[in-house]
C-alpha cells in the first residue's frame, strides 16, 4: 500500500493535467488568492517597459476596435493589462515574463495590422489558433484555443463540420497571459485529436469550475466558433478533465440537450460528498440548499437525453465522485460506461484514451436527435428547466426536486408525468403531430386535447436562439391542483399563483451575474457613516473581484447617471449599491422592494434591525420590466475562501440576507447575517 500511494504521489507530480491533490480539493499551488501572488516578479523598470509598449498598441487598436474580430488582437492587450495590473508573473525567472507579454504585444500589433485590411490570416489554415470573443456579459474580450486537424476544409460554402469543447484542468496561474501565450506558441496537440473535427478550448472566465459567468462563457465560445468555422450543431460534443471533467457533469447534465454526448474525466460532481463533510461540518441551511444549483446527482435523470462516458485513474482520489455519479445514475436505470485507466493516478491511461476517443467519435457521427420520442428534465430551479422540445417553466417550490418526464406514445398522444411542476411549455415534435391541428395530452391522468400552433423550424426549440413563429408552443399550467390547457397564443403572467419564479429570473443573488449586468454606486449619502464606508468597500471588492477571478472590466456607473432604472433595467440586471438615502435608483425602487427600509429600521420577515448598523442584500424582479432583476448590496456570493477548491465556488446567500456590518467583511462573508431565506414562488416573503 505505502509503494501504491509513493507511485501515486510521484506520477501525481510528473502529470501536467495533476491539479487537485489535496483531500478538500484544494491545489498544491494555492496560495489564498485567485490570481495568486506572482512567483518572478518584474522590476518597475520592466513592468515600466511593457507598460509603455501597452499604451502603444492600445492606441493603435483604436483604429480597428469596431471590425467584427477586432476580440482576436484585444485578448492579447487584455491579456498583457491585466497582467500588469495583478502582476501575474509565474515563469522561474522574471525575463520569461517580460519574454510572453513582448510576444503577445507583437502579435496584437500584426493582428491590428491586418484588420486594418480587413484580413484575419490568423483563420487560415490548420494547427493551433488563439481567437477571442466578446463576452455579452460585460464586453470583455474573452479568449479561446482552437485545433484544426491538417486538410480539413471549413468555413462559409464548406460541409459543415463537427466540433469538441474540451474543459481544462485547474490552473491558478492559468490567467490570460499564460492561457493565450500558451495557444499562440502550442506546439503540441491537445488530449484527444479526433479526425475531421475541431476542438476548442474555452478559457472558461479562468477558475471557476465552468460554472457562474464561466458557464456562460463556454456557450459564447461555442456560438463563436460554431459561425467561423460552420459547424454541425448536432455534432458538438462536450469533454473535459479535472476540473475540466467536472465542468463536463456540470454542463452535461444541466444542458443535456446541447450536445451530442457527453464525456467526464475524474472530476468531482457534488459539495458534501467530495469534501467529505459530515453533519458536524455542514454549513448553514440555506447553503446546503444552495448546491441544488450545480450538485450534479440532483440532475442525473437528464442523462437520459444524452450519451455519457466517464473515466476515471484506477488509483485516482477523485474517481470516486465518477463511482458515486454511477451509484446514482443506476438507481435511475442509466448504466453509461466507466472506464478505468489500469494503474492510473490522475491522468490518462495511453491505450484506454483511444477507447473514450473511439466511442466518443461513433456518438458523434451519429449525431443528435433534436425531437425524440422520450424527454427527460429533473432540477432544482425553473432556470435548469428546458430540455429538447420540452420546458419546466414554473415550480410549486424551487429548490425542491422537480421532475417532468415526456413521451411520444402515438401519432396523436403525448403522455406527461411531472412532480412539483406547475408551468409546462412545450413544442410538439413532428412524430406527435398526426392527429391534424389537435394533440392529446395525458398529464398526470388527467386528459386534454390541444390545439397545435404553426409548424416551425428546428431552431424554434429551446435548443438555440433564432426566428420565433408565434403560437407554435403549447402551454399547460396547474391550478388548484388540476392542470389545464393555457393556450398557445399568450405567455404566462408573471404574477398567476400557479406561475413559480420563471427559468429567466429564479434567484438566487448570484443568477444575474451569468448575464449582463451594470454595477449602480451610490450618488449621495445615507444617515449612517458605518453603512456608506461598507458599501462603498464591499462595492470596490466587488468589482475588483469580477476582474481578479472573472476576468472582465465590469460596467460602473454612478446612480445619477442611470435616469428611469426601469428603461436602464431592460437590457440588464442592475446591481444597486447602497440605500434608498445614497442611491437615486433605490429610491425609484423602494416602495416596490419587500424590505422597509429607511434611515431608522431595516425591516423584513418580521424582523426589525437598527438600519445604521444593518444593510439588506437581495435579488428581486422590478415587475414593470420583466427584463431584469435588481440585486442590492451585493456581488458574487462565494468569496477568496472559497476559491482553494472549485467545488466551493457556489452561491453562499439564498434571496434576501440582512447583514449586521459591525462584523467586518473577510474571505468567507461581507458580515454576520442574521436574517435570511428564499422568496416564495410569488416572490414574497415567507411566513
Amino acid at each position: 500500500m505505502k509503494k501504491l500511494c509513493l507511485f501515486f504521489l510521484l506520477a501525481c507530480l510528473s502529470s501536467p493535467v495533476c491539479a487537485q491533490l489535496r483531500t478538500d480539493g484544494a491545489t498544491a499551488s494555492f496560495q489564498g488568492s485567485l490570481p495568486p501572488k506572482p512567483t518572478a516578479a518584474l522590476s518597475a523598470e520592466q513592468e515600466a517597459g511593457i507598460a509603455s509598449e501597452l499604451a502603444v498598441v492600445t492606441q493603435a487598436f483604436e483604429a480597428v476596435k469596431q471590425h467584427p474580430r477586432a476580440a482576436d488582437a484585444d485578448i492579447f492587450i487584455k491579456a498583457v493589462r491585466y497582467a500588469l495590473e495583478f502582476h501575474e508573473w509565474y515563469d522561474k525567472k522574471p525575463e520569461d515574463g517580460v519574454k510572453k507579454a513582448t510576444a503577445l504585444l507583437d502579435e496584437a500589433k500584426k493582428r491590428i495590422a491586418a484588420l486594418k485590411k480587413n484580413e484575419t490570416p490568423w483563420m487560415n489554415g490548420s494547427g493551433q489558433k488563439v481567437l477571442g470573443f466578446y463576452s455579452k456579459i460585460d464586453d470583455s474580450p474573452q479568449p479561446y484555443g482552437v485545433e484544426v486537424p491538417e486538410g480539413l476544409e471549413f468555413g462559409a460554402g464548406k460541409k459543415p463540420v463537427p466540433m469538441w469543447i474540451w474543459l481544462h484542468g485547474r490552473g491558478d496561474t492559468a490567467t490570460d497571459l499564460p492561457f493565450v501565450y500558451s495557444r499562440l506558441m502550442a506546439k503540441k496537440p491537445g488530449q484527444f485529436q479526433p479526425a475531421g473535427t475541431i476542438v476548442i478550448h474555452p478559457f472558461g472566465r479562468y477558475c471557476n469550475g465552468f460554472k457562474s459567468a464561466g458557464e456562460t462563457d463556454v456557450f459564447e465560445c461555442r456560438d463563436d466558433a460554431t459561425k467561423r468555422f460552420n459547424v454541425d450543431t448536432n455534432r458538438v460534443a462536450i469533454a473535459g478533465f479535472s476540473m475540466g471533467g467536472a465542468g463536463a457533469w456540470h454542463l452535461g447534465a444541466h444542458y443535456a440537450d446541447q450536445w451530442v454526448c457527453v464525456h467526464t474525466g475524474a472530476g468531482f460532481a457534488d459539495v458534501k460528498r467530495y469534501q467529505k463533510l459530515t453533519p458536524d461540518k455542514y454549513p448553514v441551511w440555506y447553503e446546503q440548499t444552495l448546491w441544488g444549483v450545480y450538485d450534479v446527482p440532483d440532475y442525473a435523470r437528464n442523462f437520459f437525453n444524452v450519451p455519457l462516458i466517464s473515466y476515471s485513474g484506477e488509483i485516482d482520489a477523485q474517481r470516486d465522485s465518477a463511482e458515486y455519479m454511477m451509484e446514482v445514475l443506476g438507481k435511475e436505470g442509466l448504466h453509461p460506461p466507466h472506464l478505468i485507466g489500469p494503474g492510473m493516478p490522475h491522468k490518462y491511461h495511453p491505450e484506454v484514451i483511444k477507447e473514450v476517443q473511439a466511442w466518443v467519435e461513433k456518438a458523434v457521427a451519429k449525431g443528435r436527435d433534436l425531437f425524440p420520442d422520450e424527454v427527460h428534465i429533473q432540477t432544482k430551479t425553473p432556470f435548469y428547466g428546458r430540455m429538447k422540445w420540452l420546458n419546466l417553466h414554473g415550480m410549486e417550490e424551487s429548490w425542491k426536486e422537480a421532475r417532468l418526464d415526456a413521451k411520444v406514445v402515438d401519432g396523436q398522444t403525448i403522455e406527461m408525468k411531472s412532480q412539483n411542476v406547475t408551468r409546462i411549455v412545450f413544442y410538439p415534435p413532428p412524430q406527435a403531430r398526426k392527429g391534424g391541428g389537435a394533440l392529446k395530452v395525458l398529464i398526470d391522468g388527467t386528459p386534454l386535447k390541444l390545439k397545435i400552433g404553426p409548424v416551425a423550424s428546428q431552431f424554434e426549440t429551446f435548443m438555440s436562439p433564432g426566428p420565433k413563429v408565434a403560437g407554435a408552443m403549447c402551454r399547460l399550467i396547474k391550478e388548484n391542483g388540476k392542470w389545464r390547457d393555457f393556450g398557445n397564443a399568450e405567455p404566462f403572467p408573471h404574477d398567476t399563483p400557479a406561475g413559480g419564479k420563471p427559468g429567466a429570473h429564479p434567484g438566487p443573488m448570484d443568477a444575474s451575474f451569468m448575464k449582463r449586468f451594470l454595477v449602480v454606486l451610490p450618488d449621495g449619502k445615507s444617515s449612517s457613516p458605518a453603512v456608506d464606508a461598507w458599501v462603498n468597500a464591499e462595492a470596490a471588492h466587488f468589482i475588483q473581484r469580477w476582474k481578479g477571478l472573472m476576468r472582465g472590466d465590469a460596467h460602473v456607473v454612478k446612480a445619477s447617471e442611470v435616469g428611469d432604472i426601469y428603461e436602464a433595467g431592460k437590457t440588464q440586471s442592475l446591481i444597486l449599491w447602497g440605500t434608498p438615502e445614497s442611491n437615486s435608483c433605490l429610491k425609484q425602487l423602494a416602495a416596490s422592494l419587500p424590505v422597509k427600509w429607511d434611515a431608522e429600521k431595516v425591516s423584513m420577515g418580521g424582523q426589525s434591525f437598527d438600519a445604521k448598523t444593518h444593510v439588506p442584500l437581495l435579488t428581486y424582479p422590478c415587475l414593470k420590466s420583466l427584463g431584469f432583476e435588481a440585486v442590492i448590496n451585493s456581488g458574487l456570493t462565494f468569496r477568496e475562501a472559497h476559491d482553494k477548491t472549485n467545488s466551493l465556488q457556489n452561491p453562499k446567500l439564498p434571496d434576501w440576507a440582512i447583514l449586521d456590518i459591525t462584523q467586518p467583511p473577510s474571505a468567507a462573508a461581507a458580515g454576520k447575517v442574521v436574517a435570511a431565506d428564499f422568496f416564495d414562488e410569488l416572490w414574497q416573503v415567507k411566513k
